[in-house]
């Protein structure tokens, strides 16, 4: 009956973190695009970029396209982020108007 016992205790953190992994699956099927023109394709803005990123940490993956070679680059799980206003406002303010989305 102990073992039982320990298994039903142990059965709520599981269920628990089901629902995380439900919108990890779910998030992992989106991903947040952003759009690098040529005129943002310097090391600054970048570093800006991958600093806004590492802000809003979350379950999105995040892919960079690069207009000028027409190159997407999906970046490292340390830049999954959590799409939100704030994140999409500072990005379209550093890139441009346009230049994020989630599909």
């Amino acid at each position: 009956a102990p073992r039982p016992a320990a298994g039903a205790t142990a059965a709520p953190p599981r269920s628990a973190a089901a629902p995380g992994s439900a919108t990890r699956g779910a998030a992992a099927s989106q991903r947040v695009y952003v759009r690098i023109d040529a005129q943002h394709e310097q090391p600054a803005v970048l570093k800006r970029l991958q600093a806004l990123l590492a802000a809003h940490p979350g379950a999105h993956p995040t892919v960079l396209f690069y207009e000028r070679e027409h190159r997407t680059v999906a970046l490292n799980e340390a830049y999954r982020v959590k799409p939100s206003p704030a994140l999409f406002g500072a990005v379209e303010q550093l890139l441009g108007e346009g230049t994020v989305r989630v599909k």
